[in-house]
């Protein structure tokens, strides 16, 4: 099905104390591929100019530099997008096979996995999305950026990012080459995730958290093996101050 889609990214970080030198590098602007295609962009930061790079993983990525002292930083991306579902992906990367550091099996998640195989590549992925979403509660706070598949399984709670890494996993101790995708949702005001598992020659999206196969309002912004793979927005900076950053995402 085709649609098109609004969307307007803004972030905004405040730091205890002035920082320079500030390296930036965000992936907060939809990727180009088949099935969507952005007609319109528009990006700018509050300070600092903007580059344009494609990523190793095929992403589109924004980067800069502020060597000035400042206080604040302040991101706004927005544009429109035509996606059409009946297209899908058929670039293969065999890297998106293997365990990542956030993604690493162990024993019960192992168990879990083979316990839900399915006759086919695609009954397996149906039946690891519904379980997913039956054994992990999504409860917001009480994850971090670096918490493993593995902990969120043992936990039992976690939020979007943490489905999806015990998804993946899942899927690729059954054999099926699976990667993380992070996006903007229709109704949503933050980032989310889901998967992608390749079988049958093209690539498919799932999402654990509500447990159906991806269809119209998901706007792709990035994949990678897991969730460090592609973060809207990273940086590093000189200066002795903590950073608070608060991201607004509106898609209709």
């Amino acid at each position: 099905m085709r649609e098109v889609l609004d969307f307007e990214y803004k972030s905004t970080s405040e730091f205890s104390q002035p920082v320079y030198n500030h390296s930036f590098l965000l992936r907060c602007t939809p990727e180009n591929s088949k099935g969507q295609n952005v007609k319109v962009m528009a990006s700018n930061t509050q300070i600092g100019s903007l580059q344009t790079a494609i990523d190793g993983f095929g992403n589109s990525t924004m980067f800069g530099l502020i060597k000035d002292y400042h206080n604040t930083f302040s991101v706004i991306s927005s544009g429109r997008v035509e996606i059409d579902n009946s297209l899908t992906d058929k670039t293969f990367c065999p890297v998106f096979k293997y365990p990542s550091p956030l993604t690493m099996p162990n024993a019960e998640l192992t168990d879990f996995a083979k316990t839900f195989a399915g006759i086919s590549a695609e009954q397996t992925l149906k039946n690891l999305g519904a379980a997913v979403h039956d054994k992990i509660a999504y409860k917001p706070a009480v994850t971090s950026i670096s918490t493993t598949s593995s902990e969120v399984f043992a936990q039992k709670s976690g939020v979007c990012q943490d489905l999806s890494h015990v998804l993946i996993t899942c899927l690729r101790i059954n054999g099926i080459t699976a990667r993380y995708v992070s996006g903007y949702v229709k109704g949503l005001k933050l980032s989310h995730a889901w998967t992608e598992a390749f079988y049958d020659g093209c690539w498919h999206a799932f999402d654990a958290t509500e447990n159906f196969f991806v269809t119209n309002g998901y706007i792709k912004i990035a994949h990678g093996r897991d969730a460090a793979d592609c973060p809207l927005n990273r940086g590093i900076y000189y200066g002795n101050a903590t950073e608070t950053m608060n991201i607004e995402i509106e898609v209709k």
